[in-house]
Parts: structure tokens; sequence; C-alpha cells
């Protein structure tokens, strides 16, 4: 069985981004500065993901704050509420009030925003192996605060998607979506645009194809719920949230190593739960090392 690497999320920023972080918010660094320092980081993060030779990875969202956020600033009608606990943790966001989903800003240039680094949204790299970054259209309403009808939301929601894989020519893209859902059918349509790798939580979900192509990837926590789905299915096996180095990837994916012939093997949840110097460690345990 062949093992394909796949690294999503947050990732943790050095020391040296997060005092340059505290400069820019006490004012003492410009936002062009920041988003320079974001970008000079951002190369030495796929420095190193090349090193550990991982096949897929996402931008480490060294300017995100949160999942949600650049998202929630980008679309009209929505605004930043409170601060809110990220699932059963100790890391926490605002929540997105949504009110409506209006026209969608600029997104690949440098602008100011409000309480968060500036964009383009993504600093993105040219390579297979790189993949853009969404939060999933469930979770985001999950954990978002609606007004109106939800389902109208929603669909506005896959609307704005589309838009920004068009905008910004994404070739590779994965949906991550963090708590559990019963609906991903919404997908089916953006993956007639672009190649997904949709990150799901749970075992169960409505998902229909209704005769278009297959997901690249659907990466859940068992692999054989939604195989029938996708070109190569995954697992969330290395542990985000342990600080334990050796990961025994290759033990774990025995069992299934006579039911599928390739494999993918991603991260339990964002790095950005690992202090730095294990998170940089921990992505050489994806193919077995370390």
């Amino acid at each position: 069985m062949e093992l394909i690497s796949l690294l999503y999320g947050i990732y943790p920023r050095t020391e040296n981004l997060r005092k340059a972080y505290g400069k820019w918010e006490k004012g003492d660094l410009t936002s062009v500065d920041i988003s320079i320092k974001i970008q000079e980081e951002s190369s030495l993060y796929y420095d190193l993901v090349r090193e550990a030779s991982l096949n897929y990875f996402t931008d480490p969202l060294f300017n995100w704050y949160d999942l949600l956020r650049p998202i929630a600033l980008s679309i009209e009608g929505i605004r930043l509420g409170q601060l809110a606990r990220y699932k059963a943790t100790n890391t926490f966001y605002r929540e997105p009030e949504i009110e409506r989903i209006g026209n969608l800003g600029e997104l690949n240039k440098f602008r100011e925003v409000e309480e968060n680094p500036p964009f383009p949204i993504f600093h993105g790299l040219e390579s297979e192996s790189y993949l853009h970054f969404l939060p999933g259209i469930n979770s985001f309403l999950k954990m978002s605060k609606v007004s109106g009808d939800t389902s109208e939301v929603k669909e506005r929601l896959r609307e704005v998607y589309s838009e920004i894989i068009k905008r910004l020519k994404i070739r590779r893209l994965l949906i991550y979506e963090p708590f559990e859902t019963e609906d991903l059918r919404l997908y089916s349509e953006l993956n007639n645009i672009t190649t997904i790798f949709l990150v799901v939580t749970g075992n169960t979900g409505k998902l229909n194809l209704n005769g278009g192509k297959k997901f690249f990837s659907i990466i859940g926590d068992d692999p054989y719920s939604y195989s029938k789905y996708c070109e190569i299915p995954g697992i969330k096996l290395v542990d985000a949230h342990s600080t334990r180095i050796g990961d025994d990837v290759l033990q774990k994916v025995k069992p299934y190593s006579t039911d599928f012939e390739r494999l993918i093997v991603a991260n339990t949840e964002s790095f950005d739960f690992l202090p730095r110097v294990i998170a940089d460690k921990k992505i050489f345990s994806f193919k077995g090392g370390e």
C-alpha cells in the first residue's frame, strides 16, 4: 500500500513571528512589515515540509487568527462577534455574526482589515503539493450566529466559495469540516471546478455525487466510510494534541493494507495546538519517521 502524507490547518508560529505579531499589535511594526514577515516565515515553512517529503500541505495560515476570520472579513454582511471556545480546548475564536451573505471583497492583494493581519488571504506557493485551505461551510455555520434562513445562507456561502475558487484560480483545495455534519452534498458542485480534498469529522454524512466526478480524497476517522466517493481515501492519524513525536503510523495503517492500494495519512487537527519545536519534528512522522 502506498502511503500519501498530508498536513493541513494552522501551523504554529515561530518565536520570531510571535514577537513580530506583538510589535505589530502595539503599532511598532506596520501592516506592510508584518505582511512581509508572514511571507518570509511561510517560505521557511515550505522548506521544512519539503525536507520532510510531505506529499501535500496547506498554506500554514500564519496570517489567520482563527479558521473562520479571513472568510468572515471578506464577505459583506458578516461581522466578528464575541470570543467563543473552539471545541473542548483552550483555543478561542471570534464568532462570526451573519446577517446576510453579500459581496465578496478583494482577496489576492494587500489590504488592511479589522482585527486581523492584512490580506492577501493566502501566501501561496507554486507547487503540485500545495493546497489552498477553506473552512467547511457546515462547520462555519455551526460556529457562527446566523440571522434568517440558514439553508439560504448555506447556499449563498457555497456560491461565494465557488467565486473564491474562480477568482484565485485554485487548482487544489482542502476543505476542513471540524464538526460532524449530515450534509456534504453541497461540495459536489465545487468538486466540478477544482480538485477537492475534503477532511471530515465523524463517520456519517449524506453525500450524493449525482453522476458527477469523485472527490480526489475524503479524509476522516474511518477510510471505509467514504471510499466509494473518492479516488484516494484518507485517515486522520497523526495526533495534533499529543506532544509525543513517534506516532507509529506504519503500525496504525497496517490493518488497511489489504483493502486499499493508496491511503492518505493526515493530522487529526491543526498543529497550532502544539509547540513549534514539537510540530517541526512531528511532520517527519507522517511516513513512519522520527
